[in-house]
């Protein structure tokens, strides 16, 4: 019999939600998925309900024209700060969505830092692809880090994962939830929202292996 699946995800209307995982993992899809993203925006998108959607790959698409002409590795640096900045310039009252790695202990602590100053909650979303998944996941969408960089991510990753098990705060400070799916359960979150909390059954704890604090999971039997 196959475990209960996670249907959706209901937030406070004031939160940060960072979407982690390793490259390949799974996090720019899931974010075109849920909120309409093309994926080759070079903005920040604001959705229809008022939420504000950061990939990384739309600070790329941004400076590739000034700095394209270069090898990506030069100026990759560049795209991390923007990255941050403009996440930074999200967090103005409405929901903000974010397309995070989450390997970087420095960025979690400012992310956290940022949002502790705006009155934000911080909520995590952890898509835990093995090494071989994230490999493939690469190869599909056509872009592939270093096989070095490939090995520090799935390293760091193991180690988080590892400490996360102890809850949301060992991932960031004063983080209020932590979501771990894998990659199956991923592709069947149907949907994520933000504020009213909805009226349903109380969330089923075997869909994440950290029982949620102040995050409400939608979720339904298998058949």
């Amino acid at each position: 019999m196959r475990d209960a699946t996670v249907c959706g995800a209901v937030y406070p209307r004031r939160s940060l939600v960072l979407v982690t995982g390793v490259p390949g993992a799974g996090k720019s899809t899931l974010l075109r998925r849920l909120f309409g993203l093309r994926g080759d925006e070079k903005r920040t998108v604001l959705t229809a309900d008022g939420v504000r959607v950061i990939d990384s790959l739309q600070s790329r698409y941004r400076l590739r024209p000034l700095l394209g002409p270069a090898p990506y590795p030069l100026w990759r640096w560049v795209v991390h700060v923007l990255h941050l900045a403009r996440v930074a310039a999200a967090l103005r009252g409405g929901p903000v969505v974010v397309h995070e790695c989450g390997t970087r202990r420095p960025v979690r602590v400012l992310l956290a830092l940022l949002c502790r100053l705006r009155r934000y909650e911080v909520h995590v979303l952890m898509i835990d692809a093995t090494p071989a998944e994230a490999l493939t996941g690469q190869n599909a969408r056509g872009r592939r880090v270093t096989e070095r960089s490939h090995r520090v991510h799935s390293r760091r990753w193991r180690q988080l994962r590892a400490v996360t098990r102890h809850g949301p705060a060992a991932f960031a400070p004063g983080a209020r939830s932590l979501l771990v799916l894998d990659r199956r359960r991923a592709r069947e979150l149907a949907w994520v929202r933000f504020g009213q909390r909805a009226k349903t059954r109380s969330p089923r704890h075997d869909a994440t292996e950290s029982p949620p604090t102040q995050l409400e999971l939608v979720t339904s039997d298998p058949p």
